[in-house]
């Protein structure tokens, strides 16, 4: 006797149909919790994808190049390897450049040729600790209070940074710097800005149905979709790992950026941008908390009471480049929570005297000017959190 089974996913139910019979016999079972639906984002025209976030990647991968094959390992020691990194930079890989994607939104603009020059002095530095403009040999020297080189065990050690006089993993700080200068950006204040979704040429486009030529999408679904793209590099972040701000963050997220798609698709306009609202409230969070912990972490604490410390110097540094990517963070009215003087300001203090070689300094209470805790509650008021929502 032949039988149809047919799983219908949203009711996680088996329905058998016996060709003979007639009858219709309906299971309980259950998949097995090893096996969970996995929501995806994912919206088709005509029984097609209509998603393209290609650029996102190409975008994203010359700088992961870089940041590998260059920053990582301080490999910037002579004229082929100086060029090579400036041309993954300038030029990118596949004809989208990533200097040119730094700071486009209309907000960070008037900052964006300041902005791009603190990225490109973070490139300089690397080459300067690679011995590029000295010796290359000064790459395998450990570093020390106001000397470039490596922190960790021996030039061996598979956890080794470098790091400038500062003591600032320069490798992390572009990483994480780049998360906002471009990512978050792109995100919050360019693809999702009001600019877009109040433009009533676009909205009349998207509501004809109009396709820009050879696609399958509207412009401004094409917008909402690329923000999504960007945060596909964020996701990671959002993800709570006992830190209570974060609980539901990644969730509200998600459900945010598929229910605006939705709401995009319904031409509910005033709907859709609820869910932009929730989305600049809780990226914004996740930037803040994630800064936050990467200074205040025990493992941060505990490092940095190490003689090496090089696992310190990492986590701060990432810490400083996520600070520097809270310039892109913005609240749920459209405002922003700090200032690029503001938080170059931050960083400087972070920066002052012996930078993060000054362990007594870092590892002091709030009061004391230049500490982590007094840098993570001046953020944390910026943004009205008390450095406990963080905790993990």
């Amino acid at each position: 006797m032949m039988k149809k089974i047919i799983l219908f996913t949203l009711s996680l139910s088996f329905i058998t149909c016996d060709k003979n019979s007639n009858e219709t016999i309906t299971s309980s079972y259950i998949p097995p919790l090893s096996l969970p639906i996995i929501p995806k984002y994912n919206f088709s025209r005509n029984g097609y994808n209509s998603v393209d976030v290609l650029k996102c990647s190409l975008v994203k991968e010359p700088l992961d190049r870089l940041y590998s094959n260059r920053l990582v390992s301080a490999q910037i020691t002579n004229e082929r390897e100086y060029k090579d990194a400036f041309n993954l930079f300038n030029n990118g890989l596949y004809g989208i450049k990533p200097k040119e994607q730094i700071a486009t939104s209309p907000l960070h603009l008037p900052n964006k040729e300041k902005i791009t020059q603190d990225i490109e002095n973070l490139i300089n530095t690397m080459a300067t600790i690679s011995g590029y403009y000295s010796d290359s040999s000064i790459k395998r020297r450990k570093a020390q209070i106001g000397q470039t080189g490596f922190v960790g065990i021996n030039i061996s050690d598979p956890n080794r940074v470098y790091v400038d006089e500062k003591g600032l993993a320069i490798a992390e700080a572009f990483n994480y710097s780049i998360m906002g200068a471009i990512y978050l950006d792109k995100i919050l204040n360019y693809h999702l800005d009001d600019y877009f979704f109040d433009n009533q040429e676009l909205i009349k486009k998207h509501q004809n149905v109009v396709l820009p030529a050879g696609r399958n999408y509207t412009e401004l679904e094409h917008h909402w979709d690329l923000a999504y793209g960007y945060y596909d590099f964020w996701k990671k972040l959002a993800q709570p790992e006992g830190i209570p701000l974060l609980k539901d963050s990644e969730k509200k997220i998600f459900n945010a950026f598929v229910q605006g798609r939705i709401e995009l698709g319904r031409y509910r306009y005033e709907d859709m941008k609820i869910h932009i609202r929730i989305i600049r409230e809780e990226l914004s969070k996740v930037a803040i908390a994630r800064a936050i912990n990467f200074l205040l972490s025990e493992n941060t604490r505990s490092n940095l009471e190490e003689d090496s410390g090089s696992d310190a110097f990492a986590s701060i540094s990432k810490g400083y480049g996520l600070i520097y990517s809270l310039i892109f963070t913005r609240k749920a009215n459209g405002e922003t929570y700090i200032s690029y003087e503001e938080i170059k300001n931050i960083l400087q203090k972070l920066q002052q005297e012996r930078g993060l070689w000054n362990k007594n300094k870092l590892l002091a209470d709030e009061n004391t000017e230049g500490s982590l805790k007094n840098i993570a509650s001046e953020l944390a008021k910026s943004f009205n959190i008390s450095i406990n929502d963080i905790k993990r």
